[in-house]
Parts: C-alpha cells; sequence; structure tokens
C-alpha cells in the first residue's frame, strides 16, 4: 500500500509539472520607474525653448525614468531606458550605462537610454551637474529595480495607425499629413499572463505646452499613460518611448514657436490633455489582441557611426547680418502698426474689440493684425539663427572631424528596436522601417547623446529652422539609414 501511495504521488506530482509547463518562460522581465523631478523644483533652468530670465514655478506633474528588463535564457540580457527630459550628451548617457552595468551586469552596450524630448523638463548640463548626477542616479536606480524584480515572464509587441494626433510641422501649409503614423505598443507579462507593463513608442514632439509654461511636465505623454494606467490593473507601469520626431509636432509651426506666438489655446495642459487622449484611446485598443510569448530570443548590436559635418550653409555670414539688420529694422516698425497683441484668451477679446472699433470708424489706415506681426518676428529670429549658424561653419577648419555617433538595434524575437540619435526628421525612420528585412520594425528615437536635427537631403533644398540650424550634412540621412540596416543585419 505504500508503495502505491508514492507512485500515485509522484503521479500527481508528474501531472502538475506537465500541466504547468506553458508557464515555464524562457524569458525573464521586469518593469520599474523612479522620479527624476528636480527635488527643488522652484528656480530650476528650464530646457526646450529660450526661456530667457524665467526659471521653473513649480511641477505640474513629475518627470520619470522608466525601465524594460528582458534577459533570454541564453543571459543575454538588456535594459531599455526611457528617461522625460529634452536630451542629454553622451557623457551623461554613458554614465547611465556604466551604472546599470555595475547594479546589474548588463553589458554597457546593451543599455538603451531614449529621452522623451519633453520641452518642460530641466536643463540638462555636464555629468558634474548637481541635477544631473541626481538624474542618472535615479535613471540608473530605475533599471535596477526592473533587474531586481524581473521575473519568468512574456513580451508582445503590435502596433496601430495613429490619425489626429502628430502632424508634420514643416509641411502645415500642405496640411501637415505626418510621415510616421505608426505606434507600436510592447505588452510585458508574467509568466501566469498577469499583465506588468505597457510601453508604447511614437514620433511627437511633447511640446504642447511653449516657452511661457514654467511648470515641470511630461506633457502629453502624462495625459496619454495616466488615460491607460486608469483602465489597466493597480501597479502596472506604463511608458513612452519617442520616435524619430524631428519634425513631428502636435500642430504648429516651430518659427512660430520660436517667437512665443500666441495660438489661441493650443500650447495649454487643455490642449496636451485632449491629445493625450488620441493616444490612450489607441493604446487601448491594441493591449487585448497582442499575443506574448515567453519564447523570445534577445539579440543586441551596438556601434559608432561617422557623420559629417556640415560645412556650407545657404549664405555667407555678411549677407545673414545684412539681414538681420534689415529684420531687426523692419519689426521695429511693424511693432507701431499692430492693433494688439494677445497674450491669452483675455487678450484675443480685447483685439476683437478693437478691431470692431477700428471697422465701425470706417478706415482703419495701416494697421496690421498679431499674426501678420508674427511673420515679422519670424523672420528676424530665423536671420539671427542664420547670422549665428554662418559665424559656426566659416570659421570651421578645413575638413573638420566627424560627428562619432552611437547607435543600437535590439532584437525582440521578431520584432527589432533601432535607437537613432540626436533628433532624425520621421521620414528617415520610416524609410528604415521599409528596407528592414524585419516586418515588425521599430525607432527609439533621441537616443544617442547628440543634439541637433538630422533631416533628410531633400528638406536641405527647403531650408527652415530645423534645417538651417543642423550642425549635419545632407549626407547624415544615407549614413543613419546605412548604419540601422547593418546594425539591424
Amino acid at each position: 500500500m505504500k508503495n502505491i501511495s508514492l507512485k500515485r504521488t509522484w503521479l500527481f506530482m508528474l501531472m502538475a509539472m506537465l500541466l504547468n509547463l506553458p508557464l515555464m518562460a524562457q524569458i525573464k522581465v521586469g518593469v520599474a520607474e523612479a522620479i527624476i523631478t528636480p527635488q527643488n523644483p522652484i528656480g530650476v533652468k528650464m530646457a526646450g525653448y529660450d526661456r530667457g530670465l524665467n526659471t521653473s514655478t513649480g511641477v505640474h506633474d513629475d518627470l520619470f525614468a522608466r525601465s524594460l528588463i528582458v534577459e533570454a535564457e541564453d543571459g543575454t540580457s538588456s535594459a531599455m531606458i526611457t528617461v522625460a527630459v529634452v536630451n542629454m550628451n553622451e557623457a551623461v548617457m554613458d554614465q547611465i550605462r556604466t551604472g546599470v552595468n555595475k547594479e546589474t551586469g548588463i553589458p554597457f552596450k546593451n543599455v538603451i537610454v531614449s529621452s522623451t524630448h519633453t520641452h518642460s523638463g530641466p536643463m540638462m548640463g555636464p555629468p558634474e551637474d548637481p541635477y544631473v548626477k541626481f538624474f542618472i542616479s535615479r535613471a540608473v536606480k530605475s533599471a535596477s529595480d526592473a533587474w531586481k524584480s524581473r521575473v519568468p515572464g512574456k513580451i508582445g509587441v503590435g502596433s496601430t495607425e495613429i490619425f489626429g494626433m502628430a502632424l508634420n510641422d514643416r509641411r502645415m501649409e500642405y496640411g501637415g499629413l505626418p510621415s510616421d503614423t505608426e505606434a507600436a505598443v510592447i505588452k510585458v507579462e508574467n509568466a501566469a499572463g498577469k499583465l506588468m507593463g505597457i510601453f508604447f513608442n511614437y514620433s511627437c514632439h511633447p511640446s504642447v505646452l511653449d516657452l511661457h509654461n514654467l511648470k515641470f511636465t511630461e506633457d502629453w505623454p502624462y495625459f496619454t499613460i495616466k488615460g491607460i494606467k486608469e483602465k489597466l490593473p493597480k501597479g502596472v507601469i506604463v511608458g513612452y518611448f519617442q520616435s524619430a520626431q524631428g519634425d513631428s509636432k502636435v500642430g504648429y509651426l516651430a518659427e512660430l514657436s520660436a517667437v512665443g506666438a500666441y495660438m489661441q489655446g493650443i500650447r495649454s495642459f487643455e490642449f496636451a490633455e485632449k491629445k493625450g487622449k488620441v493616444l490612450t484611446e489607441a493604446v487601448l485598443k491594441v493591449i487585448p489582441g497582442i499575443t506574448t510569448s515567453s519564447k523570445i530570443s534577445v539579440k543586441v548590436a551596438y556601434d559608432k557611426f561617422s557623420v559629417p559635418r556640415r560645412t556650407t550653409f545657404p549664405i555667407s555670414h555678411a549677407e545673414a547680418l545684412i539681414w538681420q539688420e534689415k529684420a531687426k529694422a523692419t519689426l521695429a516698425e511693424k511693432e507701431k502698426l499692430v492693433l494688439y497683441y494677445p497674450k491669452d484668451q483675455e487678450g484675443l477679446n480685447k483685439l476683437q474689440e478693437a478691431a470692431r472699433e477700428l471697422y465701425a470708424k470706417g478706415d482703419p489706415g495701416k494697421y496690421i493684425g498679431p499674426r501678420t506681426l508674427d511673420k515679422f518676428k519670424v523672420d528676424l529670429w530665423l536671420a539671427t539663427q542664420a547670422v549665428n549658424q554662418s559665424k559656426v561653419i566659416e570659421t570651421l577648419p578645413p575638413n573638420p572631424a566627424p560627428f562619432m555617433l552611437p547607435m543600437q538595434a535590439i532584437r525582440l524575437g521578431n520584432t527589432v528596436f533601432v535607437t537613432f540619435p540626436a533628433e532624425v526628421f520621421s521620414d528617415i525612420g520610416v524609410s528604415v522601417k521599409n528596407l528592414s528585412p524585419f516586418q515588425n520594425t521599430f525607432i527609439f528615437g533621441v537616443a544617442g547623446g547628440y543634439n541637433g536635427y538630422i533631416a533628410s537631403a531633400a528638406e536641405f533644398l527647403e531650408g527652415g529652422y530645423a534645417v538651417n540650424g543642423s550642425p549635419y550634412a545632407p549626407q547624415a540621412e544615407k549614413i543613419i539609414i546605412d548604419a540601422s540596416l547593418e546594425l539591424i543585419n
């Protein structure tokens, strides 16, 4: 009887093991987040715009570092970290990578750090800057906590098209249709299928709030994340990875933004919430249909690529100075003719009333409206940019050293994510997606520790704010595309 009882016990144990085989994951996953908002936020200099002497007056919503850890069955591991700052230099990014490696053992080259590019975060300085030291420690902590909490799990990736969110700010007069309408969604579960994290990836500047905003905020991603979390179980980590967003905004011209033009409610938290809701609804619709798997291979590639500096400019420094002086004089004259320049809804009401009174009296004379004045403000701003950029280019030594831009690719099963340095135009990201041998190819933007726009060669023919301010040569487009495909393959 004793032997029969033992046999039955072993039989039940074997059956239980067989029944649980589908739950035995071949990968481990971990997710975590850490607040990176300056500890003493009032009086901190903000990034994203030239706010002059204005500094932060407080916090609308906290800024976060959010991490996703994936460890394959063969021990290959990667940390994917998204941080709600405008950007950082390579030295800062490398200190985060080094810190994560020290805390977790994940190879330096397998640590991805992508900035969301919020224009309402703190100014980012060198590694020794007091805030940056804090920032680095918190970014490392988010990855370290994700590593320590990793469990056998599953991952799946889905995607959807987004309309009514981003617009191409360089083509607003032609409808503004964005080059890349695709959003990726990463779904992270434990081995039993319990949801642990959702990370979404989409091309759009978090810059609804303009230079007049003095409160720290993640911008529209805050509202997207908040909306998603409200519909998911408590404790699920939700994060946003930027994509190729150089020319992708929420519905305004970059030049007008640079001069702080009043845009009748577009540059407000209310508008940021409406934009964020578009992504919330889209992501929530995708989540149920994403199939996750524990049988995921993890492969990471890393290298640095030589990108030439820009050595030419449309006009000379002398010509730019003449343009600047003329633009300055013209603006001074036009400012005397503007009927009223509104800065808020109350000011807009005053403008409308003043215009009614003006036309009720008959001839409006030479008065102009605020949008007309904005054109002259933009002209002076572009002239000043040309003065600065032409001077930099004309003082370069012969054959200046190229930029060495770091790039990575991470493969999760049949899905690939490629990192882009700096602010790359969205059509370059689309080219990489179309040429990739993997159907599921996505971009992690602002992830290389370098600033400035990388524009497609065709856009250099058009000029404008982003192109004229770029330190990179037109050949950068092809180099980024070729580098991406090399890493993918």
